[in-house]
């Protein structure tokens, strides 16, 4: 492990809520019982992602970060994926061109450079659990009310427009009126 903090963002696809990231700082413990996972690593605290599926184990795998570069580490009953391949139980490296596959989460993990990580995203507890991203039930919602106030004004407009050239539409009864008026001067 080095010393100074090494950010790693991860970017996976929840099989409900869609694409999610987080990024946290290593080693990074992944699994679903946050109860379950070591709250530290070789005396540094970790942070953790708990990923919520019978497939996923208590404490599935660790990522840990040496020399700017990640390694990943099964510790599962149920088996960690490599690009397709099981994990050896004593680590392999990790590329951000690495696919990652815990239960059904498909997860990359790039390490963030210097200067590369935003305050606001970071987790001051250090944890994160099945968030970040902004896809969900609630997107749904706030686009199924975006997509009903454009129709509502859609129709306003149509109503404006049509009082708007009703108003202003020539009737049968003007154009009488004045070819009366002209026929009496004429006389």
């Amino acid at each position: 492990m080095s010393g100074n903090p090494v950010f790693v963002q991860l970017i996976w696809e929840d099989p409900i809520e869609g694409p999610r990231s987080a990024t946290l700082q290593a080693p990074i413990t992944i699994g679903r019982d946050p109860e379950e996972m070591p709250k530290q690593v070789s005396g540094q605290a970790t942070s953790f992602l708990e990923l919520d599926h019978k497939q996923v184990s208590r404490y599935h795998a660790l990522i840990t970060a040496t020399n700017q570069r990640l390694t990943i580490t099964d510790k599962s009953a149920n088996g960690t994926f490599l690009n397709g391949r099981p994990l050896s139980r004593d680590g392999q490296q990790l590329t951000a061109k690495d696919t990652l596959r815990v239960g059904p989460f498909k997860i990359t993990a790039a390490i963030l450079r210097d200067g590369a990580t935003n305050a606001t995203e970071l987790n001051p507890e250090r944890s994160q659990q099945l968030g970040g991203g902004g896809n969900g039930p609630n997107a749904v919602v706030i686009g199924l009310i975006g997509i009903l106030i454009l129709l509502l004004m859609g129709v306003g407009t149509w109503a404006i427009a049509g009082v708007l050239l009703e108003q202003f539409r020539p009737t049968p009864d003007d154009t009488d009126v004045g070819a009366i008026i002209m026929d009496a001067e004429r006389s």
